[in-house]
């Protein structure tokens, strides 16, 4: 017997409101405790970074951030939000927010948002994050539980200039220490 599938969607409001979002304060909790555990096991060093210097197009509010760069591999740098939330900018150009959105439309769960941002952490340490900035596309992925995951976003003529050189990284796994 095939399942019911819910084809109804959300009323509009639901797009532009935000009824719980202390539900993702699981997700700050869940990154603070990954990157004790990174600087713990890999050869890192943590530094304190600043929201506009390393999350120059975020246009949301921000507490912390902290860097985290490895002695050879994709540099983090994790920007924790007073939504509740994380954005994490991976190696060069890769840029993801968690959760994506948060509004009640869209009601990602708390731990999918989780298991994300896990998946991310994890291509990069275990050096499966690539990335790749040409003159028209900005293009990153990685594996993940779900499949792999590919962003891809096209440039305006020009646009590259503002990312740096055209190039592809393909970030080797951190030292463990």
């Amino acid at each position: 017997m095939l399942a019911a599938v819910d084809t109804e969607q959300p009323d509009h409001e639901a797009y532009g409101r935000v009824t719980n979002p202390e539900r993702y304060q699981i997700v700050v909790g869940a990154a603070r405790d990954r990157i004790d555990d990174l600087v713990e096991a890999y050869q890192v060093e943590s530094e304190a970074g600043e929201p506009k210097a390393d999350f120059p197009d975020w246009a949301g509010g921000s507490e912390s951030v902290v860097r985290l760069q490895p002695v050879r591999g994709a540099p983090l740098a994790f920007m924790f939000t007073d939504f509740p939330g994380v954005v994490i900018r991976v190696g060069e150009w890769g840029v993801q927010a968690f959760p994506a959105c948060g509004c009640d439309a869209c009601d990602e769960s708390p731990i999918e948002v989780v298991e994300r941002l896990i998946d991310l952490v994890d291509a990069a340490i275990e050096g499966t994050y690539r990335e790749q900035l040409t003159k028209r596309m900005l293009r990153y992925g990685y594996p993940s539980r779900r499949g792999a995951l590919s962003t891809e976003k096209p440039l305006e003529r020009g646009e590259w200039k503002r990312y740096g050189t055209p190039n592809m990284h393909n970030w080797p796994a951190w030292p463990i220490r």
